[in-house]
């Protein structure tokens, strides 16, 4: 009876994470025809230094209505864990912002030393490197900012054993995260930058717990000295241990 309960709670979950991800996808659409439509008004040549503020302001809460959007489906979708190539995923995302690294000038150095393969959710993985790399990015000094990749094979308990993985550690050399405030970073809705949503570290540190692996600040004397070093680690199988 304990078994089929929980299965008709799982089976509930899953439908409401369905419906709350279609109801997103459509506000996301119709929103996305609102941002359009600022756009081509802050293009008017007649439009006054005022309105073009307020136009401003628009997309740039618009903006952050779609960066909600992006991490609350991201906690919602669903995959079957895949051959993933972390290297291959990670290129993907400093790819996706080529533009904003090359805008602040800030180098990354990439540091592979683990070029191989895990079974994970590729969709997940994405969002949690694009969320860290964000920040980095956002932290790190105009011109003279850099942002440290270093991939290495790794051991760490999942599941309550110990299993073999890979562990990502990102590093800038922004001001770094206060002392005072370093336990409240995975908070839902807390930000230290005073704008954003606040969900992306908490959204992260979620998505990296569905992979089975963990998420953790390091301390200036872990692993690469830096500003901030955010470090993950991912099994290389979704398999829990007994």
């Amino acid at each position: 009876m304990g078994n089929q309960q929980s299965n008709q709670n799982m089976s509930a979950l899953a439908e409401l994470g369905l419906a709350s991800a279609g109801i997103i996808h459509e506000v996301k659409n119709s929103l996305q025809s609102v941002a359009n439509a600022l756009l081509l008004l802050e293009n008017e040549p007649g439009l006054s230094p005022h309105s073009r503020q307020l136009v401003a302001i628009a997309r740039n809460e618009l903006s952050r209505t779609f960066d909600v959007s992006a991490q609350s489906l991201a906690l919602v979708r669903e995959e079957t864990p895949v051959t993933v190539s972390m290297t291959k995923v990670l290129e993907e995302v400093l790819n996706t912002y080529a533009a904003k690294i090359a805008h602040k000038q800030i180098t990354v150095e990439r540091r592979y030393e683990f070029n191989g393969m895990i079974q994970g959710n590729p969709g997940a993985i994405r969002q949690m490197f694009s969320n860290i790399v964000v920040n980095a990015l956002e932290s790190a000094p105009r011109e003279s900012g850099k942002l440290l990749i270093y991939t290495h094979a790794s051991r760490g308990k999942s599941g309550g054993g110990e299993v073999p993985g890979v562990q990502i550690e990102f590093a800038d050399n922004g001001p770094g995260i206060p002392n005072e405030i370093r336990e409240r970073i995975f908070e839902p809705l807390f930000s230290t930058k005073g704008k954003g949503s606040g969900l992306g570290l908490w959204v992260t540190h979620r998505l990296v717990l569905k992979q089975h692996g963990w998420l953790r600040l390091l301390g200036s004397n872990e692993g690469v000295h830096s500003g901030t070093c955010f470090s993950i680690f991912l099994p290389l199988n979704q398999v829990r241990p007994n």
